[in-house]
C-alpha cells in the first residue's frame, strides 16, 4: 500500500509542478502580449498625433519676419481648425490645393469669410473701416488685388505676411483668397 500511496503522491506532485509550469508559461505569454499591445497602441497614438494633430514645417522666406524667420522650424496645430475656424491675426500654414506638392507657406489671417478687404493709401480696410490694430505697422506699398475691394466667400480667408512689403500673399493672383480646406493649421510662435 505504501508503494501505491507513494506513487500517487509523486503523480500529484508531478501534476502540480506541470500546472505551475503551465500557469507560469501563460503568465509570461500574457505579459509579453501586454507589452506588445502597449507598444502597438503607443505607435498608433504617435502616428495619429503626427498625422492628425501636429506637424513640423519650415518657414521658407522672409515674409513673416520678425515673428518667423527663414528656415525656422515651427509646429502646426492641425487639430484646432477641425472644431473651429481661423480667427483674425492667427498665423497659419497653408498650401494651395492646385499645387499639392509645394511646401506649406506661413501667413497671417487678415480677412475672414464674408468680409470685404481693400488696401488704400498704404492702409488696410475691412468692410470699409481702417484697421489700426494690425500686428505690423508698415506702410503697404503694393495693394495688388486688394487695390479694389476683395469680397471673401463663405470659406475664404485673406492672408498677409507680417513683412508686408516682402511677401507674396493674398494680394497676388498666385495666392489669392485661401480656402479653409487649404489651411493646414495654426502656427504656435515663440
Amino acid at each position: 500500500m505504501s508503494d501505491k500511496s507513494e506513487r500517487r503522491k509523486r503523480i500529484r506532485r508531478e501534476k502540480r509542478r506541470q500546472r505551475r509550469k503551465e500557469r507560469s508559461f501563460r503568465r509570461t505569454v500574457r505579459t509579453i502580449f501586454g507589452w506588445l499591445l502597449s507598444v502597438l497602441i503607443a505607435i498608433v497614438l504617435g502616428y495619429g498625433m503626427v498625422s492628425y494633430c501636429f506637424q513640423s514645417v519650415y518657414v521658407v522666406g522672409d515674409s513673416m519676419n520678425p515673428v518667423c524667420t527663414n528656415q525656422e522650424k515651427v509646429t502646426v496645430n492641425k487639430l484646432c481648425y477641425l472644431l473651429s475656424s481661423p480667427d483674425r491675426y492667427d498665423i497659419v500654414a497653408y498650401r494651395s490645393v492646385d499645387t499639392p506638392d509645394a511646401y506649406y507657406d506661413i501667413k497671417r489671417v487678415i480677412g475672414l469669410p464674408g468680409e470685404t478687404v481693400q488696401i488704400r493709401d498704404g492702409k488696410l480696410y475691412i468692410d470699409g473701416s481702417e484697421r489700426t490694430d494690425l500686428p505690423f505697422d508698415d506702410y503697404i506699398f503694393t495693394a495688388g488685388l486688394a487695390e479694389n475691394e476683395v469680397k471673401l466667400g463663405d470659406d475664404e480667408y485673406f492672408l498677409l505676411g507680417d513683412n508686408v512689403n516682402n511677401s507674396e500673399d493674398s494680394r497676388f493672383l498666385k495666392v489669392g483668397n485661401v480656402k479653409k480646406a487649404e489651411i493646414l493649421g495654426r502656427i504656435k510662435t515663440r
